[in-house]
């Protein structure tokens, strides 16, 4: 069975990763300038940019076995103008090398891998993700006080990844101080009825 990988696991990646690049209370950082500083901290590391004509479906690819990064010159483009699903690509494909996947990992999981493999790059993928958001707006650049608008202009996200960012750092503080996210109400009616009529309930209902 694959082992989960906890949200504080990759925020610690996160924090050593920006340490080792000196990008501890940079909220904004030059992509391309991480790519060039992950190049010359790790000798195992390198990075390519490769025609688009070259690589028609995928945004940015990461042989994380390799070290090696390789992006499309489209998206190195998009990276220079700071737009935030560039900047998202890019970080994701880090997350790969910083989270010690295995081979070839792209933004796309190829459907024809079968069993295990798919499963594993599943996870990987999804690990990778949660990486990049974490790494782009970290947990301690946050506050409980940020609007999503906040953490687009601060972070250079996108709206979407930016709300995303700010339900997943509430969760990461409240499990933080031991609170639990309060139940809907209608749910808690829903269950209040149950109880009423004799199921018994994992949950306190207030």
């Amino acid at each position: 069975m694959l082992r989960h990988v906890t949200d504080e696991e990759i925020e610690q990646r996160v924090k050593v990763l920006r340490t080792e690049l000196g990008l501890q209370n940079q909220s904004r950082p030059d992509m391309m300038a991480v790519i060039q500083k992950l190049s010359t901290s790790f000798r195992h590391f390198d990075y390519q940019r490769i025609p688009d004509s070259e690589m028609p479906d995928v945004e940015a690819q990461c042989d994380a076995r390799k070290g090696l990064l390789r992006m499309r010159e489209s998206v190195v483009g998009a990276i220079q103008r700071g737009e935030p699903r560039a900047r998202m690509a890019l970080a994701n494909e880090i997350g790969h090398f910083a989270m010690r996947h295995s081979g070839v990992r792209t933004r796309s999981t190829t459907q024809t891998t079968a069993g295990r493999s798919l499963l594993e790059a599943k996870k990987e993928e999804g690990e990778a993700t949660r990486f990049a958001a974490m790494f782009l707006a970290p947990n301690y650049l946050l506050s409980s006080t940020n609007k999503v608008e906040n953490i687009v202009d601060r972070f250079g996200l996108s709206f979407e990844a930016a709300m995303i960012r700010k339900g997943e750092f509430d969760a990461f503080q409240r499990r933080a101080s031991g609170h639990q996210r309060e139940l809907p109400s209608v749910v808690v009616d829903y269950l209040k009825e149950a109880q009423s009529r004799g199921a018994k309930l994992w949950t306190e209902l207030n």
